[in-house]
């Protein structure tokens, strides 16, 4: 009568010991049924999720950014993302590049930029140093010490939209018994940050 050895491996990833037969090798182990992946459903990539070019190898931007052209009669009169940005609490923002209609402009339009909501941010970027579009201080646009903004080429300013200021004002104490609003506005886009630069 003929007598045979029976094999017993362990599986490489559970450690629980089989018969060789139950074991298969995949990705290089021997591995149980149960700790087997199931290859039929790994999805391969279809080509049309490919990036159509090496980016590895170009520093060019696939998508150049909007530039909006502004008229000194109309202003910002409308909120537009140039790029998508995640929504963190409600808050929306926005990052405008803008070019004016023709030549160096201000904005005369009432209000010089459209309302928003509590906490926006937007931030407008000029784009030539020829068409360049300057913002001045006004009832409902609060701009550091009251300094307008030139936009040229790379010039950048940042708002936050403020539906609370109900006293205080720029060169006066925020804190004061005998506050005023802004032109008599309880809301205003406020001046966080601007950045004179070049592209």
């Amino acid at each position: 009568m003929r007598t045979t050895t029976l094999q017993l491996y362990d599986c490489d990833r559970c450690g629980f010991t089989y018969k060789k037969m139950q074991l298969k090798r995949q990705r290089g182990m021997l591995l149980c049924e149960d700790c087997r992946d199931n290859l039929k459903k790994i999805i391969t990539p279809k080509p049309r999720w490919s990036s159509p070019r090496d980016n590895s190898l170009t520093t060019v931007p696939v998508n150049n950014p909007t530039v909006y052209t502004i008229s000194a009669a109309t202003g910002i009169n409308a909120l537009r993302q140039s790029r998508d940005y995640d929504h963190e609490g409600g808050r929306r923002n926005f990052h405008m590049y803008v070019v004016s209609d023709g030549g160096a402009i201000t904005v005369v339009a009432d209000p010089p930029i459209v309302a928003g909501l509590q906490g926006d941010i937007l931030s407008l970027t000029g784009t030539s140093d020829t068409d360049t579009v300057q913002i001045n201080d006004a009832d409902t646009v609060a701009l550091i010490n009251g300094y307008p903004a030139v936009l040229g080429s790379g010039d950048t300013i940042t708002f936050v939209y403020n539906t609370t200021l109900t006293s205080g004002g720029w060169g006066v104490s925020l804190w004061g018994s005998t506050g005023y609003g802004f032109g008599g506005q309880d809301y205003a886009w406020v001046e966080t940050s601007r950045t004179k630069g070049g592209f």
